[in-house]
């Protein structure tokens, strides 16, 4: 029997969500085509949605895929960012809610204050550097954690290459009673150069499996935020707009 059930805007869209994380699952096995925007456009246009919905989500796509994406030479992530947009305002005990997610997650207190009409929790200053923020706008809060980690995946390869070359370097001194002095100094630098290759190898390695491992913790913390924000109750008053908090 065919079902003639009419479903809103709201179910539409998280029925399409869904079957997009279908087809992702299937993988080769599905036969997936690639759409370009304006077909994309013409589907949800067909759909009952505005192109400007379309506009929006690919600029929020676009950025999301920026800032997850992997660099090759540091063998992992370097920046990390998980952003939902949900109906409605946050109210207080909400946040409340959501912080204690990230603290228990965490293991870090944090501190949250007020930048124009955003709330922006932050790890303090030495540790990792996370940050998640709660930003009203037009009846509609755009939740989003992210985290910066430049200068931790940089120390870590940079690291790894250094003690590699420098024991490349120190593998000469057992050579010292077999080789000639004119070939060590011909050696040194192949030795040299070869150990800071394996270094770096091993550094790209290593912060491969830290930067996963940090995805994961923020990836779990996120679902968890979000699911927070989905049972809020809707009749509790929006966070104040006048009044700075700090934790």
């Amino acid at each position: 029997m065919a079902d003639d059930r009419r479903y809103d805007d709201r179910e539409v869209g998280l029925i399409l969500k869904r079957v997009a994380e279908l087809q992702a699952g299937e993988g080769d096995r599905a036969d997936a085509r690639a759409m370009t925007r304006a077909e994309i456009e013409q589907v949800v246009g067909e759909l009952g949605f505005s192109k400007a919905l379309v506009a929006r989500a690919v600029s929020e796509l676009s950025v999301q895929d920026l800032r997850n994406r992997s660099v090759w030479h540091l063998g992992g992530k370097t920046d990390l960012m998980f952003e939902e947009v949900v109906e409605g305002t946050i109210d207080e005990a909400t946040l409340t809610r959501m912080l204690e997610a990230l603290r228990r997650h965490l293991g870090e207190p944090g501190k949250l204050e007020r930048e124009g009409g955003a709330q922006i929790w932050s790890t303090r200053e030495g540790g990792r550097r996370i940050h998640f923020t709660v930003v009203p706008v037009a009846g509609r809060t755009t939740l989003r954690v992210e985290e910066r980690m430049p200068v931790d995946a940089g120390a870590t390869v940079g690291v790894g290459a250094f003690l590699g070359g420098f024991l490349g370097f120190m593998s000469l001194v057992p050579l010292k009673v077999l080789l000639a002095k004119s070939l060590l100094l011909l050696l040194m630098g192949p030795l040299a150069l070869m150990g800071a290759i394996l270094g770096w190898l091993v550094g790209r390695a290593t912060w491969k499996r830290v930067a996963l491992a940090r995805e994961e913790v923020l990836r779990r913390v996120f679902s968890e935020i979000v699911a927070v924000a989905a049972a809020r109750d809707p009749t509790r008053p929006a966070l104040p707009a006048d009044e700075d908090e700090s934790t």
